[in-house]
């Protein structure tokens, strides 16, 4: 698929103050290779404990694989075989053909779906097309069907769709960190960690000894150089008159941009190609304050610990700390304890208060305080009482309009079919209310683009009505920022990705729990928990297995309607 233009949608804290919904081009893309055949680029070298064996099987190989995805009867009942994805992924096609326009989903690495039988000889994949039990085909060449392959067991671990979030994820807090392509050795690390510890304490050594070499040396077995630098320069002469120049300080615009005092107030001249541009084979690229890495393996080598991103590189867990999604979650409807209209205090304050209210005095008395992101559930009257307007909850106390936000949903679609699940987006009151048909069966508080009368820094969501067009359990954002000033962003795996407009995208964000408020550069920011129940309610639906999914004619995506 194409890469959408770059309209920026999601928020970071601290130092990436405002970010964007820039993604990376979406998986599933590679082109078939021969099982067995190096892996990616990125793929880390990793510790011997950490190294599959030649021949090594267990009934733990499989395990990486086995919570690929949401459960499922049919795939429960799967009595032939299952095929794992061994490469970064395999896309799956409605044809034995690869057809990148036609393409139905795709597969990640360690994803384990159900296939019938043996392969079929299909066009551009040598070891055969493999059926796919939930539709389509995927080439065999991309995985195996040996659940004891060393390569199963090694694979990337899935989703963990009982957690808040699919993954653990750690924000880097620091400006230069490396990620690296493997695991570095000691004397990698000094090189390209030379803030370390150890690795001050051994340039400091390394320096004494020369000063010392330099001592003792016999002045008759000094260099020319040696002997020159150790005289005093002859004021009188110039450069060109054959004297020695005076030894200048360092100077600091040699320094890596990460290393200068002044990194801080020029990060937004970093771009994502500049921190890779000291990369090797060993060092991929540096980060800024504020990226985020999903994490797939914790191990310990050389004396610290290390974190293995689900992108495959590695990175010291020594310069992150990990970050938990908020567990704020909306409330489901059943139209007679819980339905519309509701409630919810939010903002920068812990509670709110309620109020009862004498409407023949217009008297007010203090009820009880309601916290923050409570669901309040509401009668749908309001008053004006004292210059202020109030909504009544449903057990007769009031609650000030400006300390929440309602629900307050536009008319269905049109073109809506009977019994079809729809999203409406209110951006006004930053709710978003999923509906069955006309039954409203789940409601919740967003944070959508934030509004600016600066053009370049307007980043409002915009408003129509779409087509859920793509689905992603996870999709990596990153771009450089679209307006002058903006910082540089990275979050890998922003979770629970459901595309409808170019790169605008509804998602779980848990780098910020400002639910109720505009905070993104576009997008439709969910809490994680929310943005699960609404990806996994809404079409286009995901096979067990798969990690993303298209929408079509034959499998549309649901309406997402987006008002103020």
């Amino acid at each position: 698929m194409p890469r959408p233009p770059r309209p920026p949608c999601v928020w970071i804290l601290a130092t990436v103050a405002l970010a964007g919904c820039d993604r990376q081009a979406p998986p599933g893309e590679e082109s078939a290779r021969p099982t067995g055949a190096p892996a990616a680029v990125g793929s880390p070298t990793l510790p011997d404990e950490l190294t599959p064996k030649p021949g090594a099987s267990s009934a733990a190989s499989a395990a990486p694989a086995a919570d690929a995805g949401p459960p499922a009867p049919a795939a429960a009942e799967h009595t032939g075989p299952w095929f794992v994805v061994t490469s970064p992924a395999a896309a799956v096609y409605p044809t034995r053909e690869f057809d990148q326009k036609a393409k139905l989903g795709y597969v990640r690495s360690g994803g384990k779906i159900a296939v019938k039988d043996k392969p079929v000889p299909g066009k551009s994949c040598s070891s055969g097309w493999l059926e796919v039990v939930s539709g389509g085909w995927v080439c065999s060449n991309l995985g195996t069907t040996d659940l004891n392959h060393p390569q199963v067991k090694f694979a990337i671990k899935q989703p963990d769709w009982q957690e808040v979030l699919p993954y653990p994820y750690a924000r880097n807090a620091k400006n230069g960190t490396p990620l690296y392509r493997s695991v570095p050795s000691r004397d990698q690390m000094h090189k390209y960690e030379p803030y370390l510890a150890e690795a001050k304490a051994k340039r400091a050594k390394e320096a004494k000894e020369r000063e010392a070499k330099e001592r003792d040396e016999p002045e008759s077995e000094k260099s020319d150089d040696t002997r020159a630098a150790s005289l005093p320069a002859d004021p009188t002469l110039s450069d060109q008159d054959g004297g020695a120049p005076p030894v200048a300080a360092p100077d600091a615009g040699l320094d890596p941009w990460w290393q200068r005092d002044d990194a801080k107030d020029k990060l937004h001249e970093i771009t994502l190609n500049k921190l890779k541009e000291d990369s090797d084979d060993i060092l991929a690229q540096r980060m800024v304050t504020g990226f985020y890495i999903a994490v797939d393996k914790t191990f310990s080598w050389n004396g610290r610990t290390w974190y293995k991103s689900t992108k495959g590189l590695i990175a010291p867990a020594d310069r992150f700390w990990l970050t938990a999604g908020a567990k704020f979650k909306g409330i489901e409807l059943d139209g007679t304890t819980a339905q519309l209209p509701v409630g919810w205090v939010y903002g920068g304050r812990k509670t709110a208060p309620s109020y009862e209210i004498d409407l023949d005095t217009k008297k007010t008395k203090p009820a009880k305080a309601i916290e923050v992101f409570t669901a309040i559930l509401l009668t749908g009257r309001e008053e004006d009482v004292g210059g202020a307007r109030y909504s009544e909850t449903r057990d007769g106390t009031w609650v000030k309009n400006i300390h929440i936000r309602v629900t307050r949903p536009g008319p269905a679609p049109k073109d809506l079919k009977p019994g079809e699940r729809w999203v409406d987006v209110n951006l006004g009151e930053q709710t978003l209310v999923v509906y069955q048909g006309d039954k409203p069966v789940y409601a919740t508080l967003i944070s959508s683009g934030k509004k600016s009368a600066v053009k370049d820094k307007d980043h409002a969501t915009p408003t129509g009505q779409w087509r859920m067009r793509e689905k992603h359990v996870t999709t990596t954002m990153d771009g450089d920022g679209s307006a002058a000033g903006d910082l540089p962003y990275s979050i890998e795996d922003v979770p629970y990705v459901l595309y409808f407009h170019n790169s605008y995208a509804l998602h779980g964000a848990f780098w910020h729990r400002n639910f109720g408020v505009q905070m993104s550069h576009g997008c439709v920011n969910l809490a994680p928990l929310d943005a699960k129940w609404v990806f996994s309610n809404t079409d286009p639906p995901l096979p067990p297995g798969w990690h993303g999914a298209w929408s079509s004619a034959e499998r549309p995506g649901s309406l997402v309607v987006i008002h103020d």
